[in-house]
């Protein structure tokens, strides 16, 4: 008598009582059937109750007979286990065999795709749920917000800009334009007279100072908002604040 079993989800063998059992017993399958048997829970061996039925009338008619009626599920998986570990149950299994000549494919596991995540994203922690479908539709590519000027920047020939286009080289040739030459304004003759304006050096020390505040209070707000060009227009604003206060 032998009967197929499942062994959890997704595992299985053959049980066979001994007597009637006539393959190698120190085989491949024998000891892989013994190992699977031994190894799984109470639940992987008894969860599926028309197989527990079954396992139950192989248990009763197995040598030993060390099954009792009305026995418990777990009692018939501990007997089925001991029944295997001393050899009065033989369970065969078949083993994964690796191909050495090269005639069998080999399975690759399919690498995960992940989502790229832009600088902005980073920052505002709205990072979209991409969800990638592995198919012959070409993929759509993010495109960076226009806050995100460093990587544009540094953008490399083949990245993705903004717009969805993408990096190209720049090239600027001047062919046959000649530089243009540097004429000096009249009104900006002196620079040194030009610095003054009648400002004394306290007035300019505390422009200065009233100017490192202003870059300070801009550092805070763009720790509070995280917004680049807040930032950029607080910036411009201290320094406008600075000139007037020195008279420019």
């Amino acid at each position: 008598m032998a009967i197929d079993f499942k062994v959890g989800n997704h595992r299985s063998c053959t049980l066979h009582t001994r007597q009637e059992y006539r393959g190698n017993v120190f085989s491949d399958e024998v000891d892989t059937g013994r190992r699977l048997i031994i190894s799984a829970s109470s639940w992987e061996l008894t969860h599926n109750t028309r197989q527990l039925a079954q396992l139950a009338e192989f248990m009763r008619n197995s040598p030993g007979r060390a099954y009792a009626s009305g026995a418990v599920p777990e009692q018939i998986a501990r007997t089925l286990q001991t029944a295997v570990e001393r050899g009065d149950v033989i369970a065969v299994a078949p083993t994964l065999r690796t191909s050495r000549g090269g005639s069998a494919p080999i399975q690759q596991q399919i690498r995960p795709y992940y989502p790229t995540i832009t600088p902005s994203q980073l920052v505002r922690g709205a990072l979209p749920v991409v969800r990638a479908a592995r198919s012959f539709e070409r993929p759509k590519l993010p495109r960076l917000p226009a806050e995100d000027g460093l990587a544009i920047w540094y953008a490399r020939p083949g990245d993705v800009l903004p717009d969805g286009t993408i990096a190209t080289p720049v090239s600027t040739p001047l062919g046959n334009e000649r530089p243009f030459e540097y004429t000096e304004d009249p009104q900006f003759g002196d620079v040194q007279e030009l610095a003054a304006r009648g400002v004394s050096e306290v007035h300019e020390a505390n422009c200065f100072a009233e100017y490192e505040f202003d870059l300070e209070q801009c550092n805070f707000v763009r720790a509070m908002t995280q917004d680049p060009r807040a930032y950029a227009m607080c910036k411009q604003t201290a320094f406008q604040n600075y000139q007037s206060c020195r008279g420019f």
